[in-house]
C-alpha cells in the first residue's frame, strides 16, 4: 500500500515537473545516546539527507520491543513508520523517536526498509542507512563504568615555584611571594579529561599567608583537594590572639569591605598605618583581621585598652544589628544557638523547637541595644518588648508559687486521710478484738449449757432407769401378791 502511494505520488511529480535523468544518492543516520539507564527514556534520531532534494521517502524504524518500548513519536502515523512526501523539496527530513528502556543488555535501532524519490525527475535516490548501538544498563552498572581519576596531572603558580614540586600525590605546597604582590595566577591541568576542577585561575594576596584549595572531582563523584599556602612577605606583621585563634591586621584598604554607617579612616597599630572604619553611632573603630588560612574577618578595636573582639553584623529588611553578649540569662528560656544568616549565633528558646529565637544586639543605625525575636522561618527580626518578657516571668513565677500552694494543700489532705485511715484501722482492730472476746464468752456460756444439758440429760436417764426397775418392782410385786 505504501508502494503504491509513493507510486502515485511519484506519478503526480512526474505530470508536473520536466523529467530530468540524474542520478542522485543520500544517506539515512540513525543517532542518539550510546548509553541509557534502565527505566529512563532513550531518544533516537532518524535523519534522510541528500544533496539534491527529496520529493518523497518511505522509511520503516526497527528495534527490540524486548530492550524498548516506543513513548513517543514524530512520525506522520505516531509510530515508526515514516512516508511523506514535500511539495517544494527537502534535501533533509529529521524523526525522533523516544523509548522507555526495560532491560540491561545491547540492542540496535535501525531503518530496514526504505525508498526515496529526487523531486526534480522522481528517480529513485540511491540510499545508505547506519544504525544505532545501545548499551542498556542498571543505574549501577553505568556508575562502575565512571571513572575515578580525580589526579591533577599539573600544579602552578605563574612566575613562581611550589615547595615541594607538584607531585600528583602530593597535597600541601608552599609559595613565598613579595610583599609588593597583589595577584596570583594557578594554573592547573587535570588528568583526566572527564574530570572537573575549581579554584583556579586570578587570586587576590595579602601579606601573610593565603590559602587556597583546588578541588578535583572525579566523574564518578570522589574528590580531591589540593592545598596552596601562598605567603606574602609582611615585612612588619602585626599579631593579634583572640581566643585559641591567631590572626594578623591587614592592611591593604582595596580588600576590606565597608560596613554600612561606618566611615573609612586610617589610624596607627605598633607604629603603622592601619586602614580602619569608623562609626559616631555606635563609637566602634573596625579593623581587617586575618586567620592563618587566609580567611578575613572584622574586629572592633579598643585604643585605649589596645583589644580586639570580633565584629559580626546581622543585616534583615531595614535593619542591621551587631550581635552582643546577653546582659542577663532569660529566666524560662533555654541557651542554645541558631544559624542565622549563614552565621552561628548564640540565642534563647522558650523550647528546643520554638520557632522563634530571642537575639541581643546593637541597631549600628541607632545605636541602641535591644532583644529581638527572630523568626526562623520568615528570617525576620522584631524588638521583643522586654515588659511582656517580664509579664511573662512574673506569670511563671505565680503559676510557680501557685504549684507549691496547691501541692503543699495535696500533700496536707493527702496526710489527713492517712491519720484517719489510720485511727480507723485502730477502732477497727479494737472492735474485731471485742467482738472476739464476745464470741468466746457465748462460746464458753454455749459450752456451759451444753454439758448442763448433758448432765441433764444424764439425769434424766438415771430416772428413767429408776423409775424403769421400780415400775418392774411394782409389777413383779402384784403378781406375787396375786398368787399368794
Amino acid at each position: 500500500m505504501k508502494k503504491i502511494y509513493l507510486c502515485f505520488l511519484s506519478l503526480v511529480t512526474l505530470c508536473l515537473f520536466p523529467l530530468v535523468v540524474n542520478a542522485a544518492s543520500g544517506t539515512i543516520r540513525v543517532t542518539g545516546s550510546a548509553n541509557a539507564v534502565v527505566g529512563n527514556q532513550v531518544k533516537v534520531t532518524v535523519t534522510l539527507a541528500s544533496s539534491t532534494k527529496i520529493g518523497s521517502w518511505q522509511m520503516d524504524l526497527n528495534y527490540d520491543k524486548s530492550y524498548l518500548s516506543l513513548v513517543n513519536s514524530s512520525a506522520e502515523g505516531g509510530g515508526t513508520s515514516m512516508a511523506s512526501s514535500s511539495a517544494t523539496g527537502v534535501k533533509s527530513k529529521s524523526y525522533t523517536f523516544t523509548f522507555k528502556v526495560l532491560k540491561s543488555g545491547n540492542t540496535k535501532v535501525s531503518v530496514n526498509s526504505y525508498l526515496a524519490y529526487a523531486f526534480s525527475d522522481l528517480s529513485q535516490l540511491s540510499l545508505t542507512s547506519s544504525s544505532l548501538s545501545i548499551k542498556l544498563m542498571t543505574q549501577k552498572e553505568l556508575e562502575a563504568t565512571y571513572s575515578k581519576d580525580n589526579n591533577l596531572k599539573s600544579l602552578s603558580i605563574e612566575g613562581y615555584e611550589l615547595t615541594p614540586a607538584f607531585n600528583k600525590d602530593t597535597l600541601e605546597y608552599k609559595v613565598s611571594i613579595p610583599s609588593d604582590v597583589t595577584k596570583i595566577n594557578i594554573l592547573a591541568e587535570k588528568n583526566d579529561s572527564k574530570a572537573s576542577v575549581t579554584g583556579t585561575g586570578e587570586k587576590e594576596v595579602v601579606e601573610g599567608n593565603n590559602r587556597f584549595e583546588i578541588i578535583v572531582t572525579a566523574q564518578n563523584g570522589s574528590e580531591k583537594k589540593y592545598i596552596l599556602d601562598i605567603e606574602v612577605e609582611d615585612l612588619n606583621p602585626i599579631s593579634v590572639k583572640i581566643g585559641d585563634n591567631n590572626y594578623t591586621v591587614v592592611k591593604r584598604k582595596d580588600i576590606l569591605e565597608k560596613p554600612s554607617t561606618f566611615e573609612e579612616a586610617t589610624i596607627t597599630i605598633n607604629g603603622a598605618e592601619v586602614p580602619a572604619f569608623k562609626s559616631e553611632i555606635t563609637g566602634f573603630i573596625l579593623v581587617g583581621l586575618k586567620d592563618e588560612t587566609g580567611k578575613i574577618i572584622l574586629a572592633i578595636y579598643d585604643e585605649t585598652a589596645k583589644t580586639y573582639s570580633p565584629y559580626q553584623e546581622l543585616h534583615a529588611t531595614n535593619l542591621t544589628l551587631y550581635l552582643a553578649d546577653f546582659p542577663n540569662d532569660l529566666k524560662g528560656y533555654t541557651k542554645t544557638t541558631q544559624i542565622i544568616k549563614e552565621k552561628e549565633v548564640v540565642v534563647y528558646k522558650y523550647k528546643e523547637d520554638s520557632r522563634f529565637a530571642i537575639c541581643y544586639g546593637m541597631n549600628i543605625e541607632t545605636g541602641k541595644y535591644e532583644y529581638y525575636k527572630y523568626d526562623t522561618e520568615e528570617g525576620t527580626f522584631q524588638i521583643w518588648d522586654t515588659e511582656e518578657m517580664q509579664d511573662l516571668q512574673n506569670d511563671i513565677k505565680t503559676y510557680q508559687y501557685a504549684c507549691v500552694l496547691f501541692l503543699g494543700g495535696l500533700l496536707f489532705a493527702f496526710i489527713l486521710i492517712l491519720c484517719l485511715l489510720k485511727k480507723k484501722h485502730k477502732k477497727s482492730k479494737k472492735a474485731k478484738k471485742n467482738e472476739k472476746e464476745v464470741e468466746n464468752k457465748f462460746e464458753d456460756k454455749n459450752r456451759s449449757i451444753q454439758e448442763e444439758i448433758k448432765k441433764e440429760e444424764q439425769k434424766k436417764e438415771t430416772l428413767e432407769e429408776k423409775l424403769k426397775k421400780f415400775d418392774q418392782f411394782d409389777i413383779n410385786d402384784r403378781e406375787k401378791n396375786m398368787r399368794e
